[in-house]
């Protein structure tokens, strides 16, 4: 029990911190840095029953988060409240534990031999909410999308604000190609994923922000249309490659639709492919979780390779290469602890 006390403690205040995003707690608390409060001081300026909110810092005070001293005063570290902020990438990853909690019995079906090959996106309701959630904080957090263009560089940037044709693949609920959109006016883009009811949303987004240079499409990374041979000066890929049934047929795709000087930019997961070095980290149990219960199971559902997340960059190159790229036309960045950024360039590139 002495491993696995902490591990239990973890999990139960991990719930009780999204339950206090839910119930507005973490960003009451933020907006009063150094305040100490009473438990009924606290409810009344979050507009919460006084009771529950008393078991709520229960939980927390138990597993350290807040700290309660005698006279039931509650107070909790400046940075603690900022980084559960819903704005926060950190946030967004403890409110993912919400779409493992509730499918550990389908989970653990798919173990069995007998059992399902993986846990599909029909049983994933929220997830493409969740993703936009997480990308929106973390590209706020990093001034996405002109500190990324720059850092890639390969003259990205300054092809953007000249006006090129882009393509993003995977777009998600179109949180990236928006605001890449957005700054750059004088490109044009297209962005593609095989779920029409989020591109439905993600048209309505784009006509609030009035994105004329924008367009949404249903399409597959395995049989992307015949036009866009050649087509596209620069093509983006965030956070999807491994979750793909079949990512070394897109991985061949996005080379076959890039005009022949051109750059492709994929985003994934900073990980090593050696699982006995990968899990030294720590951080990695969230990794490994998440993909346990998305990411590996959604592309073995779909009858694919289950890369998962921490597929890794050395897997990365490998299938890259195998696809079709030289070695000398790909790059890799690293980009925070988890980000790794691959650059290919075909031809001579953007430059």
């Amino acid at each position: 029990m002495e491993k696995l006390a902490p591990i239990l403690i973890s999990a139960h205040a991990g719930s009780a911190i999204v339950a206090g995003h839910y119930a507005g707690l973490w960003t009451t608390i933020h907006q009063h840095p150094d305040k100490k409060w009473t438990i009924s001081e606290l409810s009344e300026k979050a507009g919460c029953k006084e009771r529950w909110v008393k078991e709520w810092v229960g939980v927390l005070a138990s597993a350290g988060v807040l700290k309660l001293e005698e006279g039931m005063i509650i107070s909790c570290d400046k940075d603690v409240a900022k980084t559960l902020l819903p704005t926060s990438a950190v946030l967004q990853l403890f409110t993912e534990l919400e779409m493992c909690l509730d499918k550990e019995d389908k989970i653990g079906a798919c173990f069995k031999k007998d059992g399902p090959l993986g846990v599909g996106y029909s049983d994933f309701p929220k997830f493409q909410e969740w993703m936009g959630n997480w990308s929106c904080c973390r590209n706020k957090e990093r001034n996405f999308p002109e500190a990324f263009m720059k850092m890639v560089e390969g003259g990205v940037h300054e092809a953007l604000e000249k006006g090129i044709k882009v393509l993003e693949a995977g777009c998600g609920r179109g949180q990236h190609v928006m605001a890449v959109a957005q700054r750059y006016p004088n490109s044009s883009f297209v962005a593609f994923d095989i779920d029409e009811k989020t591109l439905e949303l993600n048209r309505v987004d784009a006509e609030k922000l009035g994105l004329i240079n924008l367009e949404f499409v249903v399409e597959d990374f395995c049989n992307m249309r015949p036009e866009w041979a050649n087509h596209f000066d620069y093509v983006m890929m965030y956070d999807c490659m491994h979750d793909l049934p079949h990512p070394d047929k897109a991985m061949t795709g996005l080379k076959t639709v890039l005009k022949d000087d051109g750059v492709v930019t994929m985003l994934d997961i900073y990980a090593s492919s050696d699982m006995v070095k990968e899990t030294k980290n720590p951080m990695s149990t969230v990794l490994y979780n998440i993909s346990l219960h998305h990411c590996m199971s959604v592309s073995l559902a779909s009858g694919g390779v289950g890369l998962g997340a921490c597929w890794g960059v050395e897997l990365a190159q490998k299938m890259l290469i195998e696809a079709g790229w030289e070695e000398k036309e790909l790059r890799l960045f690293r980009d925070g602890f988890m980000d790794a950024i691959f650059v290919m360039t075909k031809g001579k590139g953007l430059m």
